[in-house]
């Protein structure tokens, strides 16, 4: 609640003419002070309601939807009952509940659903689309690395005189990682920046969907290219230190 107090049993008035709004029927409203607002929910020859309390905004229906106009009314004649319960022996309180039921409604079904469920129910597709996207991009990465992987290991069998004749020059197995690494590092900076503008576009269309998109920021891809320049420096690092602390001799004595 931010304004105002709930429905209580100290105030019979809630079951007559009592309501409690959102924060988006108020403002649509333009009220500034919405408690105490009268409002027609039953026809000119009723007496209106009246504003006792104001509660946040919720999402009613998923994340696609943009959230609407929200009253709550208390009427005993209703056929809708909200009910809290702690969880504990829960089949034998939804059996009391179903008595009570019968007895006040005879002619009605007793139906029910749990809040929680109905409110899963909005984001379990998001849900299980996040769970699709990061399995398919942690078998993206693996693949990814295993290409890379066998094309550094490519390189350096390639480079094996190479990395040889600099070794007896003097080169420390630094330097020689520092230069083949180098050349990876640039051709992932090129596919950087062919990537990142698409995915930024893809992304900010598909945010679109949802009726209050979050923003995309720059550290998302500054982390996934922090992210990329890792495991390209361990996976090409590997290979090449091997090479490089092989005994020149052997290499060149082989050539």
């Amino acid at each position: 609640m931010l304004e105002g107090r709930d429905f209580s049993r100290e105030f019979m008035s809630d079951t007559t003419d009592g309501v409690i709004i959102n924060e988006t029927m108020a403002r649509r409203f333009n009220w500034e002070e919405p408690l105490g607002k009268k409002i027609g929910i039953r026809g000119p020859e009723n007496p209106p309601a009246r504003v006792v309390g104001v509660m946040k905004d919720f999402y009613q229906k998923g994340l696609y939807n943009p959230i609407e106009t929200f009253m709550l009314v208390l009427r005993p004649n209703g056929y809708f009952a909200n009910i809290r319960i702690d969880g504990k022996n829960q089949q034998e309180m939804l059996e009391q509940i179903r008595q009570v039921w019968q007895e006040m409604y005879p002619d009605r079904p007793f139906e029910y659903s749990f809040l929680a469920d109905n409110f899963d129910e909005q984001f379990r597709a998001d849900e299980k689309r996040a769970q699709i996207f990061t399995l398919f991009s942690l078998l993206i990465i693996l693949i990814a690395s295993i290409g890379l992987f066998g094309l550094a290991s490519f390189t350096v069998e390639q480079r094996t005189r190479e990395i040889g004749i600099r070794k007896v020059m003097g080169a420390s197995s630094s330097v020689i990682v520092r230069l083949i690494g180098k050349e990876f590092l640039w051709l992932i900076l090129i596919s950087m920046a062919i990537g990142f503008p698409v995915a930024w576009y893809f992304m900010d269309r598909w945010l679109e969907n949802y009726a209050y998109p979050a923003d995309l920021s720059p550290w998302i891809f500054a982390g996934t290219a922090c992210l990329a320049m890792v495991v390209t420096v361990l996976t090409v690092g590997n290979s090449t230190l091997r090479a490089a602390r092989t005994n020149p001799a052997n290499v060149l004595r082989m050539e």
